[in-house]
């Protein structure tokens, strides 16, 4: 299929460049399975995963990774607002987590599953751009690596 589509748009994606790409569509038909009931929302992922009692050594990588990637001189940035926050899904909130110094665990694990639903939304509905999505392939490692660790809860 990587073959056909770089005939058809000129593209030069490897099978690695799109490995974790790939992965995170069968990872997160898991998760929404399991976590949100098939059916998920910033609301469902709230209700689901404040209950559970993570450890945030699990998801400190990923949370650096996140806080680096959008925010900087004490602010988001640019790419922050590429995640394309719809009404409800938080935005400010996850501003918020990823600027302070200060969260609670259950914050941080909300705050990067929102995130994780961005890209989702984001990805699925052909907001990412298809002809760079190799580009993407560090913050689908992330990305993959959030739900990997909330999956090991349900």
């Amino acid at each position: 299929m990587i073959e056909w589509i770089n005939e058809k748009y000129g593209t030069n994606f490897t099978e690695e460049e799109l490995t974790n790409i790939k992965d995170f569509s069968l990872l997160w038909n898991i998760f929404e399975n399991l976590v949100c009931g098939n059916h998920c929302n910033v609301n469902r992922l709230d209700q689901r995963l404040n209950p559970v009692e993570f450890q945030i050594a699990d998801f400190q990588e990923n949370f650096q990774y996140f806080k680096n990637r959008y925010t900087e001189n004490g602010t988001t940035n640019g790419r922050f607002e590429h995640l394309n926050f719809r009404n409800g899904d938080r935005k400010e909130f996850v501003a918020n987590v990823l600027l302070s110094n200060d969260n609670v665990t259950s914050d941080i694990v909300l705050a990067l599953s929102i995130i994780v639903f961005r890209y989702r939304n984001n990805l699925f509905h052909g907001l990412k751009n298809f002809m760079q999505i190799d580009l993407q392939e560090e913050n689908f490692r992330n990305a993959n690596q959030v739900i990997k660790s909330i999956l090991t809860h349900f």
